[in-house]
């Protein structure tokens, strides 16, 4: 019998080179839940607001239930997020009876990792089962993660860099009292994705690495087996069959890892020239008190343009500033002169540096399609991958015993998609992505809280168009977080209690 969607007939997945068994899977935890007495995939999308947290679930009649959880989080600035992340957490650990086979952890943000470090307590220490937390058989980062890895290492150390460099900057015009002039709401929330606050009383002392620096080492406790993937990987494992997984990326090409947005022009990890910017603004000193190298005039001929604007100054250059380059020109009263500032121009490259940063890291996310053996349909799960990540995926080949897997066959094959990046408009591709999915067959969960993401200055997030697409693709069934769920839709479903839009979670069930 031929696979649906698919020319290739069935059979069972074989354990082989490109494949990897899981020896710390539901067979070692000990686990003494009853099974459905149907073969079903489950798979929950907990409602926390601006932030990914899902659980899949695989039961079969024949074996024990097989989890995987996918990421745990929720944006900074999100009101009682503790509390919401450890609600979500509890009723994890009802569901799962307190383990899961597989922890992926996608990429270093805040609304994918938040759940880590705010509510560490709620996970076991790795090997054991603790009464009320959260065991971990295996954790999945992807290669960019990996320790030792001489471009993962380069790329990590460049994030580090330019974490720093941009929280140095937002401290020190907080500290310097110039956030009511200067406009760093940009870097501010570019910065939040990692966990880092510098608008606060006590900003110069931010933690530069951020709470997300935290949560990925803390994730990388969980277990004693730690997994970095690769493209082109395959896994499958005895204790979970039925499941076989295909890492999709990040990519290994370079340029595909820097390309994140639609134009081929477009490479925003390549910013050497935004990182001396915000290097030289960080260390330049507006008072002239310290040495500075990277100031653009000698000592004796600066002046500290605030207090010129304050009317502090006096002599022919003050007149001449107050005249031409502040306010209103006194020669043509009701005309403004802000127009004529450049001594904020530097912030553009620092706006600039926080946009290449976010979108650089969104790219390494590990992205996943997971398919459903004995049917051959596929949960695609590309958590926030952009362009480049995308596009790469048609460049592998996976083998399937005698027979090689594409990302188009994948793509033709999907039955459920996790929308990426909450929706916004470089996530989700139209000719080499959404375009090749079923028409009218889809399953989309959209892990969007709009309003939120509008207090951040996301106005198009959801992308008004991508919701148009996915309605045509996927008709009635588009969930999202902060909706109710779509009515007459088979397999969904809501549940849980306490949660900040109502139900907890929302959940498609689908047989195998």
């Amino acid at each position: 019998m031929a696979r649906a969607g698919s020319g290739r007939s069935k059979r069972a997945a074989p354990e082989s080179a490109s494949t990897t068994s899981s020896p710390a899977a539901a067979s070692e935890m000990g686990r003494t839940e009853p099974v459905s007495p149907n073969d079903e995939i489950r798979i929950r999308m907990y409602r926390l607001g601006l932030g990914d947290c899902f659980l899949i679930t695989l039961r079969r009649r024949d074996a024990k239930a097989f989890h995987i959880m996918i990421d745990c989080g929720v944006i900074l600035g999100t009101s009682n997020s503790t509390s919401r992340l450890a609600t979500a957490l509890d009723d994890i650990i009802a569901e799962t009876k307190g383990s899961i086979d597989v922890l992926v952890v996608t990429h270093e943000h805040y609304d994918h990792v938040a759940g880590f470090v705010l509510c560490e307590e709620k996970f076991a220490t790795a090997g054991k089962t603790e009464t009320g937390k959260l065991s971990v058989g295996e954790v999945w980062f992807a290669w960019t993660e990996k320790p030792g890895d001489k471009v993962a290492d380069q790329l990590r150390d460049q994030r580090r860099a330019r974490k720093e460099a941009l929280a140095g900057l937002a401290a020190r015009v907080h500290a310097m009292g110039a956030a009511d002039r200067v406009d760093t709401s940009q870097v501010v929330e570019s910065l939040r994705f990692f966990g880092i606050d510098t608008t606060g009383t006590d900003s110069a002392k931010a933690d530069k690495l951020g709470a997300t620096a935290r949560a990925m080492d803390i994730a990388s406790k969980l277990s004693a087996t730690i997994k970095y993937r690769e493209p082109g990987e395959v896994w499958t494992s005895d204790a979970a069959p039925g499941l076989k997984v295909y890492v999709l990326g990040p990519p290994r090409n370079e340029e595909d890892l820097r390309r994140t947005d639609s134009t081929p022009e477009v490479y925003h990890l390549d910013t050497g020239f935004l990182d001396d910017a915000v290097t030289m603004a960080t260390a330049f000193d507006p008072t002239g008190g310290q040495t500075d190298r990277y100031a653009p005039f000698d000592r004796g001929h600066r002046r500290v343009l605030s207090a010129i604007a304050e009317g502090k100054g006096a002599g022919t250059t003050a007149d001449f500033m107050r005249q031409h380059y502040f306010g209103q020109d006194g020669a043509t009263p009701g005309t403004d002169q802000n127009w004529r500032r450049i001594d904020n121009a530097w912030l553009g490259s620092a706006e600039q540096l926080a946009l290449a940063l976010d979108s650089a890291t969104n790219n390494t996310s590990l992205a996943l399609a997971i398919e459903l053996v004995d049917s051959g349909k596929v949960l695609l799960f590309p958590a926030d991958a952009q362009v480049g990540n995308w596009l790469s995926w048609h460049s592998l080949r996976w083998q399937d015993g005698s027979e090689a897997v594409t990302a188009a066959d994948l793509l033709a094959r999907t039955r459920f998609y996790k929308v990426g990046h909450h929706g916004s408009h470089n996530a989700t591709l139209k000719a080499k992505g959404l375009e090749m999915m079923p028409s009218a067959n889809v399953v989309a969960f959209i892990p969007v809280d709009q309003e939120m993401a509008k207090t951040k200055r996301w106005f198009e997030m959801p992308l008004q168009h991508l919701l148009d697409a996915l309605r045509e693709r996927c008709g009635d069934a588009v969930v999202r977080i902060d909706k109710d769920l779509p009515t007459g839709v088979p397999g969904l479903s809501g549940g849980g209690k306490n949660g900040p839009f109502g139900d907890l979670y929302h959940e498609w069930t689908e047989p195998l």
